[in-house]
């Protein structure tokens, strides 16, 4: 099913509901995609900037 995209929020929320469909922590998904746990977590947030 495609997903629509319209803000950073939305991204947050694919990214979050992709992460738990595999069974995976944000620290786990940080370290499987070279990036820091913060990254992961504003990430989810919707944050517009990101570290």
């Amino acid at each position: 099913m495609a997903k629509h995209v319209r803000s950073p929020a939305d991204i947050g929320t694919l990214v979050r509901s992709t992460r738990k469909e595999q069974n995976l922590r944000q620290d786990e998904l940080a370290g499987v995609s070279g990036v820091g746990l913060r990254f992961i977590v504003d990430l989810e947030a919707g944050k517009l900037v990101l570290s």
